[in-house]
């Protein structure tokens, strides 16, 4: 298998498209970061499942719908 890719211009057009998409939110996320840094615990996780109400609403908080959740002892 060949790793060389052969794109056509449209196809290009629109990968570009995406990949500057995901660069400037990814700048976004942290620029909001920096002036709003996470109150959580060093290795804290947050997973978001897939069907998650926060990714079809921006103004949802993760607050709004999220639960504390407690390693065992």
């Amino acid at each position: 298998m060949s790793d060389k890719v052969n794109l056509t211009k449209d196809q290009r057009e629109e990968l570009d498209g995406i990949i500057l998409e995901i660069t400037e939110e990814a700048v976004s996320v942290k620029l909001d970061y920096e002036q709003n840094e996470s109150n959580l615990d060093s290795g804290s996780l947050i997973a978001v499942h897939q069907n998650s109400s926060l990714l079809d609403d921006e103004n949802e908080e993760l607050s709004d719908i999220a639960y504390d959740v407690r390693r065992k002892k």
